[in-house]
């Protein structure tokens, strides 16, 4: 009986360990995926700021193109200032969809093994965002240099 004492109470320590370094696991992911996201969310306001630039940028090479000045050059410019705007609108939704999928509470309420897995995937995701909107927002600085 004692014994049969003694290993339920090793058992159920040996458990609450486990689920205290998983808790742990979890909440140490929950706070990197959200300080990812505090970082690169401030960037959404240089995103729209260039979004515009771009956007006189076009308008810009349109006026001239209107009043019959051309250029392959110029051409080329306009193309390139779309495709880094729609770079820039992409990193934008990139952002806001995460946001609206993101369920971190939900996720907490799993089993450990899946909650981690969960902060994990979202984890990925969000470096994934971060690296759209860092490389958008440097070849739109660098184009309008």
């Amino acid at each position: 009986m004692k014994n049969l004492i003694l290993l339920s109470f090793v058992t159920i320590f040996l458990c609450a360990c486990g689920k205290d370094k998983d808790q742990e696991k979890i909440t140490g992911l929950e706070t990197e995926v959200l300080a990812i996201h505090d970082e690169v969310m401030p960037k959404q306001e240089e995103i729209m700021s260039l979004k515009s630039q771009l956007s006189k940028k076009i308008q810009d090479i349109d006026s001239l193109q209107n009043v019959g000045v051309s250029s392959n050059t110029m051409a080329e410019q306009r193309i390139k200032a779309v495709d880094l705007n729609q770079k820039l609108l992409d990193a934008d939704k990139l952002m806001m969809d995460w946001m609206h999928e993101y369920r971190g509470d939900s996720a907490k309420k799993l089993d450990p093994k899946q909650s981690i897995l969960y902060f994990e995937g979202e984890r990925e995701k969000i470096l994934l965002v971060k690296q759209a909107t860092l490389k958008s927002i440097q070849e739109a600085k660098t184009f309008l240099e």
